[in-house]
């Protein structure tokens, strides 16, 4: 029940200051430790825990927090930033272990538990919130059902109500900077009856009550609330197919007022209040093509742009500790940047740190207290994240982790990009990775869909892409129609196009690749999970002799029975970018699987609840009736997504071995 900590002798960093020109050194001296530390890059490597993950600086700048995976237990480590060594860890016992946590204030540390569920190896949040002093050997709970637990047994004088309030996921929505002992939590129940806004103490959990949240709007699918410290305000956004509403608490009666935003979308999401301190900024669409940044006027109930980015979703607004803006990030091709005050003196910064680290994706996390240290993650298609911290008095960086030290970047692929029209003239983008050649011409490939649909695939660093062209494949990725940050009219564009033009789209770009002497049309495999697992089937029974093989995990092949297990408000949302019951029917690769030719690696985990795994026994009937080719893989207690790293790698073994079967590297 309660952490076991160690201190002072546990692990210390590696820890070494360069001056800011010298960052390229740096960066070299790392890869080849890495170099000199693994000669293979193999499954476990790649599929294992990361050996760092999730760190993070406190207010003052004074210490380091961050998960290590010890033998697949997740351990968070403190560390001085003055020394670089570890003063501290925890970790916990039993069913329990850490995922994620917030720095409290200066001196404690929130711990929020992951929890093992019943017969499932993923381990879930059920609300429970930890909180331990830094340099401490135990802690306590504050919020969840053990917050009420003294030696076994509910605390004398806990209520009903009381009890009831516990049984429910919090989440911060302020850290209440002024207040060093408080924070405020919203909660919804677990049995989705109640949403609340509490101020929680850090210390010894008491909670005071400050707003509920009316039953309309009490959804935690579809709400979100925020608490601005400096003007003592709580916002509520809620959206639904229905209706979009933006409210504003009133501590004096206790009541919301409402206002109805004009032009709003189902992607609205509050930022912060505006500097001139009457307008809220927010995340939405605006009446643009793409997501912006934009103010809303509750005045007029208007939304107008702020900035925007043509043709991609603005991702991230960085503000700095008055709230005033100097930056946005956004993903074309690559990972972008653009500065909106080029003479603040972050926005300055940064744009050095981008001139410095040309060729990778960086994410910089300021100190809101202080501004004088930011910690900057370090990411590309052949570098997983590194993390340096920045001293901006000195003008120094210091390096922190690895997120995986074990793999030899120098073994690594590059990702490119690649652009081609459709067969209807639709502007399609993509990535291919190539692997190292040992013969000259056209490769064997695998297309890699990603899932979805309204998601895309990024620039970056891909342990599954780096797997199959470590073993020689090509390994295409296309940001098919109905693709996520590419604008609203092309992701429109996928809506009822699931089993025809998302295919065409995929199709299309494989013929791009082939025409231009990249791939060998002759040595093809698809492969995906979720909806990518979806798009291999349902593109080998469109072109029945395209592919060698096809590998589908976690998918969905049966739509009608997709919206069926779909709550109410979230079939709305699935009819909306399915199809109606005739479109779901006819794109349903269950109804067609006579004119698959392919063989079939059919995977999924029993304990899926996205698409559960009678998504796969639908499908795995109709292969048996129809006499088709296929391997059954079915994974014990594992979900949408496999938790367990030796369910990960015994799954990619499989998937290699399945390649080697039907599209060896040597014919």
């Amino acid at each position: 029940m309660y952490p076991k900590t160690k201190t002072k002798t546990i692990l210390t960093l590696a820890f070494m200051f360069f001056s800011y020109c010298t960052t390229a050194i740096a960066l070299e001296n790392n890869n080849m430790e890495n170099k000199l530390a693994v000669k293979n890059l193999n499954i476990n490597t790649l599929f294992e825990e990361d050996d760092y993950r999730d760190v993070s600086l406190s207010p003052d700048g004074k210490h380091l927090a961050l998960i290590q995976d010890q033998k697949g237990t997740p351990v968070l480590i403190i560390v001085a930033v003055d020394t670089m060594k570890a003063i501290n860890q925890i970790s916990f016992a039993n069913n329990d272990s850490v995922g994620q946590y917030r720095w409290a204030n200066n001196e404690r540390l929130l711990v929020f538990l992951a929890s093992k569920k019943r017969n499932q190896e993923r381990k879930g949040y059920y609300g429970e919130i930890y909180s331990i002093n830094i340099d401490e050997d135990e802690g306590n709970f504050i919020f969840g059902v053990r917050s009420l637990v003294r030696r076994g047994k509910i605390k004398k004088g806990t209520k009903d109500h009381d009890y009831e309030k516990h049984l429910a996921h919090p989440k911060i929505i302020s850290m209440l900077k002024d207040d060093p002992e408080h924070i405020i939590i919203s909660t919804s129940q677990y049995n989705d009856k109640g949403m609340w806004v509490f101020k929680l103490n850090i210390y010894e959990g008491q909670i005071e009550t400050l707003a509920k949240i009316d039953d309309s709007k009490a959804n935690h699918r579809t709400t979100q609330l925020d608490y601005f410290d400096a003007r003592q305000e709580l916002w509520l956004s809620s959206k639904t197919q229905d209706d979009i509403t933006i409210a504003r608490y009133n501590f004096d009666d206790g009541s919301w007022l409402y206002y109805k935003p004009k032009n709003a979308s189902t992607s609205l999401s509050i930022i912060s209040i505006y500097k001139d301190q009457k307008q809220l900024v927010v995340s939405d669409y605006c009446g643009n093509d793409t997501i912006a940044i934009c103010l809303f006027d509750p005045k007029t109930e208007q939304l107008s742009t702020l900035y925007k980015v043509d043709g991609y979703d603005t991702n991230w607004l960085y503000l700095d500790n008055q709230d005033s803006a100097f930056a946005v990030s956004y993903f074309d091709e690559y990972p972008q940047f653009k500065i909106l005050d080029k003479k603040h003196p972050l926005a300055e910064k940064l744009s050095d740190f981008l001139g410095q680290f040309v060729g990778y994706h960086i994410n910089v996390s300021w100190d809101q207290t202080l501004e004088t240290k930011a910690l900057i993650s370090l990411s590309s298609d052949i570098q997983p994240t590194l993390w340096y911290l920045f001293d901006r008095e000195t003008n120094k960086l210091s390096y922190v982790a690895h997120s995986k030290k074990g793999i030899d970047t120098k073994q690594l692929h590059p990702q490119y990009s690649f652009k081609f029209n459709a067969r209807d003239n639709t502007p399609i983008q993509g990535y291919i990775t190539l692997p190292t050649k040992t013969t000259t011409g056209a490769v064997p490939a695998v297309v890699l869909v990603h899932g979805g649909p309204h998601a895309r695939d990024y620039w970056g660093f891909n342990p599954e892409v780096q797997l199959l062209a470590s073993r020689g494949y090509a390994v295409v990725q296309v940001n098919y129609r109905g693709s996520k940050g590419l604008g609203w009219k092309f992701e429109a564009a996928g809506f009822g196009q699931w089993g025809e033009k998302i295919q065409y789209d995929i199709l299309d770009g494989i013929n791009y690749l082939v025409d231009k002497q990249y791939i060998d049309k002759s040595r093809l495999c698809i492969m995906g999970a979720s909806f990518g697992g979806y798009s291999a089937i349902q593109s080998s029974i469109i072109t029945p002799d395209l592919f060698k093989c096809t590998i589908a995990r976690s998918g969905v092949y049966d739509l009608p029975l997709l919206v069926e297990h779909e709550e109410p408000e979230l079939a709305k949302i699935l009819i909306k970018r399915v199809g109606l019951e005739n479109i779901q029917k006819d794109h349903s690769p269950i109804h067609k699987i006579n004119l698959l030719k392919t063989p079939v690696l059919l995977v999924h985990g029993t304990k899926d609840d996205r698409t559960p795994l009678e998504q796969a026994e639908v499908l795995l009937k109709q292969l048996k009736k129809h006499n088709k080719s296929y391997e059954w893989f079915e994974i014990e207690n594992e979900g949408h997504n496999f938790y367990k790293a030796e369910n990960r790698i015994i799954y990619y073994e499989k998937v290699l071995q399945f390649l080697n079967k039907h599209n060896p590297l040597t014919l």
